[in-house]
């Protein structure tokens, strides 16, 4: 069977509308293979069928953890599930497995009621790549504790094992929310292609092997691949087909769907179009559940302490209460419904906690308001600035920018396009462009930037690349030639390691426009550096330039598009406060083959760190070694040399002259030291993928953010990076806390969550450019963000207010679904913690997902939580349902549209200057019509 496609997602379409069990896709290159992943999940979900989607990694490299864990999981996915996808390049059917009946004994069955021999267990979980640690925070780790083991298993979840004796009594799975639910039996399959023979250095069992191929006996795919792959075979090609039209061919007769696909789809017999549409599927909530004796905020009373949960009855009701105690023992119960009241406190030193009723409380609240009021005036003053500052819109949709944007070898993350959309909407209007990209190291934030130069490259316009040091500047520099010179764009670098003369002939290109981009240090500010059409001014991390640089880029940047780079995490809240004053995008999701720093704590030992460089040496690698001491690092140096004789040795610190700073580190970049000893000034800007292991002696001393940074160093590429924090035997409790910290922070992507008193406190003072690290400590980072809100609404004449709901129905976590209280309070936390009801709906699907079924009562409780968030939006006052009838009570801010809309939709009984009364339909219905309100009106 042969099937004419043309370039559309056709294939995936087809794959998941045809009634077979199981079937294989194969495409010629890795990165097509993940975007039909992605086409085929679309679909997927959209036709919600029950097929599971697969795919296999081809990455043949040993070193290469993540493909491992990901393949042999869609192969244990494959073997165990009755109907699936598998999705995988030509090139995967050649990678080496162990054999089938060798992969069917690794899979470890646990089943509620068997007999388990604990020992045994542990010595098969470390010989399919398990690692025991104290606790397992990171996938891939299990941690032994008595009779009770937790393992957590890479894309299903954290398992829990009660044993009494050598009885398996209960089995347990944890949820992303912190609830759990019982299993009765789970399968905890093999995370690497052979068994493990030594974790360091990592050797795998891999004599006895098959190919990928030999595990498949299902009909086979294709896209445009005709060779024999000894199979039955049926193929997709790249040509036209009679039934797949284009964009052109939309009308007004066609149904339009848009869905997350990779390409669009548009079917002239079925009159209907697949268009693809960003979204963020991923449950971004981070759950920081309260224990008892944990400081909170509560927003009435003040700071206080978390003493636990309390069930009651309440005229045949059972409702969870938390209380809180404050100064002299005096207590409050607040219930659920209240709970997105209360903030976790977290902050150093001594903590007074409030008295109830006394003023200190409310006089500090209006204290900072006051504060934050003088901050809104400004944000709002330079917004209404930015506004009046007119400029011709750019093209930002033509054959050379899609053919660019084809041309990016990695396939975007999520909240990579969302970026790449906001800042070509920007573009297109006609004021020019002010926004700040906000992402971890290595997210993706630069082929942002390189987009949006080569759209102003398109128009005619050229673009200054403005960085804080030299080393970053011949980074960027690479990396925007790579992209940009095929297409014929000249790029060239401004800075010290230039020549006088050099310097002098670039600085002539640019004013007679010869160059399209120019990377450069503030070298570019002085005044001798003129453009003929500058269009583009990208600025990365603009708090690292100083008092004078800054005034000068302010002068420059008056009528040009500017686009802010920074990894200085901005968490979502404080994000969505700003919404509609500072245009940010915030890349949180890090990009594929990304994964975790393996980070070890321990007293200095000279056995661990021969191992740890031998290891790194030995795959072709390089390493940092942090010495924080000037005067003893050419001692550490000698040390080094006599250690690992064969290896290049060098060193750089803060008091050498910058130019010869710079010169080592660029023959670091191209190879030609091996392993680098610096003090901490690493720390920031230096991006060398080939370095993946990082030592740090005296760790101790170091703060969190500093940790966290200078581990940002390795693990820049797809290899699986290491670091190593060396302490003295004897620690304080502070330094102590601070590793514990790091080592949990693993993830890539986890700066967000590097403590409210290290990153969160600095975040706000480089995003709103003035200091307001006290107030955040008085109030806390949820409350003062909250307050914020407050005052940048009062200050722009819009009222900040919370629907009333008057409801007669209940709506909780029933104890029979959740019955442990601290788990439903995790719950109820996560819930109140959603800003959207998108985010709502994400909790809704990802929690139905796990326990397949949820009560009524549970869903009612979700779906009032959504009403709550879409009545905000709306600006509606009030909502009533009571017996049969409902009440809606609009404010002054409600848009006309919104009351056209709902009268529509409600068709009300009677109609008030500013209410109407309607027969209630069931909550459900409800809840869509408030959905389709407010999709169908623009709401800012």
């Amino acid at each position: 069977m042969k099937l004419y496609i043309g370039n559309s997602s056709y294939p995936e379409y087809f794959l998941i509308k045809k009634s077979f069990d199981k079937a294989v896709f194969v495409v010629n290159s890795e990165k097509k293979t993940k975007e039909s992943f992605i086409n085929l999940s679309s679909y997927k979900d959209f036709f919600s069928s029950s097929k599971e989607i697969l795919f296999i990694p081809s990455s043949k490299d040993v070193l290469d953890l993540e493909s491992q864990i990901e393949r042999n999981y869609a192969v244990y996915k494959w073997l165990t599930t009755p109907k699936a996808i598998l999705v995988l390049s030509k090139d995967a059917l050649d990678v080496r497995l162990r054999p089938l009946e060798e992969f069917n004994k690794s899979l470890i069955l646990l089943e509620k009621g068997s007999s388990l021999d604990r020992d045994f267990l542990v010595e098969r979980l470390l010989k399919v790549g398990y690692i025991k640690e104290d606790y397992p925070e990171n996938e891939g780790e299990f941690s032994v504790k008595g009779g009770y083991i937790s393992i957590n298993v890479p894309k299903v979840g954290i398992v829990d094992i009660d044993l009494f004796g050598d009885e398996i009594e209960s089995l347990y799975l944890k949820s992303k929310l912190l609830t759990k639910k019982e299993i009765n039996q789970i399968y905890i399959y093999p995370l690497y292609d052979f068994d493990i023979l030594s974790h360091s250095p990592l050797q795998l069992k891999d004599e006895n092997f098959v190919y990928l191929r030999d595990y498949i006996n299902e009909d086979i795919y294709t896209l445009d691949i005709f060779e024999n792959l000894n199979q039955k075979v049926s193929f997709f090609s790249d040509l036209s087909d009679k039934n797949i039209g284009s964009l052109k061919d939309i009308d007004e007769s066609f149904k339009v769907v848009k869905i997350p696909v990779k390409n669009e789809l548009i079917l002239l017999d079925e009159k209907v179009a697949f268009l693809p549409e960003i979204e963020d599927k991923n449950l971004d909530l981070d759950v920081d559940p309260i224990k008892e004796g944990d400081y909170i905020i509560h927003e009435d009373y003040g700071i206080g302490v978390f003493k636990g949960i309390e069930t009651r009855e309440i005229r045949g009701k059972v409702y969870d209460f938390m209380i809180l105690e404050y100064a002299e023992g005096e207590k409050v119960y607040v219930s659920y419904l209240h709970f997105d009241k209360i903030h976790k406190y977290k902050t150093q030193g001594f903590i007074k906690l409030d008295k109830i009723g006394a003023p200190s409380w409310k006089n500090l609240k209006k204290r900072v308001k006051e504060s934050l009021k003088n901050l809104a005036r400004q944000l709002i003053k330079l917004y209404s600035e930015r506004q009046s500052i007119k400029r011709q819109p750019l093209d930002v949709e033509n054959q050379l920018i899609t053919k660019f944007e084809r041309d990016f070898p990695y396939v975007e993350t999520p909240d990579q396009l969302k970026a790449i959309k906001e800042v070509k909407k920007d573009l297109s209007k006609d004021r020019p462009m002010e926004r700040l990209i906000c992402g971890d190291v290595g997210f993706g934030k630069t082929e942002v930037a390189i987009r949006s130069a080569f759209i102003h490259a398109v128009n005619g316009y050229q673009t200054l690349v403005l960085v804080p040091t030299t080393v970053l500047a011949y980074q960027h520099y690479v990396k925007f030639k790579e992209r940009l010179e095929k297409y014929g764009l000249i790029v060239e670098n401004l800075s010290r390691l230039k020549t006088k003369s050099q310097q002098e002939e670039i600085i002539k290109k640019l004013e007679e426009g010869k160059i399209d981009v120019v990377v450069a240090t503030h070298k570019a500010l002085s005044g001798n550096v003129k453009f003929k059409n500058l269009g583009l001014l990208i600025i990365d991390e603009e708090h690292r330039f100083g008092v004078r640089a800054k005034e000068k880029i302010r002068q420059l940047k008056k009528s040009i598009d500017t686009l802010y780079l920074t990894a200085t995490p901005i968490p979502r809240t404080l994000n969505m406060a700003l919404s509609g004053l500072k245009d940010i995008s915030v890349i949180n999701t890090p990009p594929e083959g990304r994964y975790e720093v393996k980070t070890y704590v321990s007293p200095f030992d000279e056995n661990i760190l021969k191992k740890a460089v031998e290891f790194e040496l030995n795959r072709k690698g390089q390493v940092f070694y942090v010495h924080n001491r000037v005067e003893t690092i050419e001692e550490k140096v000698n040390y080094l040399k006599t250690l690992f004789k064969n290896a290049k040795v060098d060193f750089i610190h803060g008091k050498m002259k910058p130019s010869e700073i710079e010169k080592k580190i660029l023959s670091f970049i191209e190879g030609k030291i091996d392993i680098l000893v610096s003090t901490s000034i690493i720390e920031t800007g230096i991006d060398i993928p080939t370095a993946n292991t990082l030592i740090v002696e005296r760790a101790d001393l170091f703060g969190l953010a500093q940790l966290y940074h200078l581990r940002g160093r390795v693990g820049r590429g797809n290899i699986q990076a290491y670091c190593y924090l060396f302490i003295p035997k004897e620690i304080t409790k502070d330094a102590k806390r601070r590793l514990d910290a790091i080592l949990k922070l693993t993830r890539p992507g986890s700066g967000l969550k590097v403590s409210i008193e290290d990153l969160q406190i600095r975040g706000p003072g480089n995003i709103l450019g003035i200091e307001q690290s006290g107030f955040i400590k008085s109030v806390g980072f949820d409350m003062y963000v909250k307050l914020l809100k407050e005052a940048l609404s009062e200050t722009s004449g819009e009222s900040e207010f919370q629907p009333q709901l008057d409801l007669d129905f209940d709506y909780y976590i029933p104890q029979s679904f959740v019955e442990n209280p601290q788990e439903r309070m995790n719950l109820y936390l996560a819930v109140s913690k959603a800003e959207s009801y998108e985010d709502v709906e994400k909790i809704r699907k990802y929690l139905k997902e796990f326990y397949s079924e949820l009560p009524s009562i549970f869903n009612l409780y979700l779906s009032v939580e959504k009403i709550k968030r879409i009545l905000k939006s709306l600006k509606i006052k009030k909502l009533s349902l009571k017996e049969g009838r409902g009440f809606l009570e609009f404010s002054k801010d409600t848009k006309p549209e919104v009351i056209h809309t709902l009268l529509k939709e409600l068709k009300p009984y009677k109609v008030e200057s500013s209410a109407i009364h309607f027969y209630t339909k069931e909550i459900e219905e409800l809840n869509s019509v408030f959905e389709k309100t407010i999709k169908s009106v623009k709401i800012e």
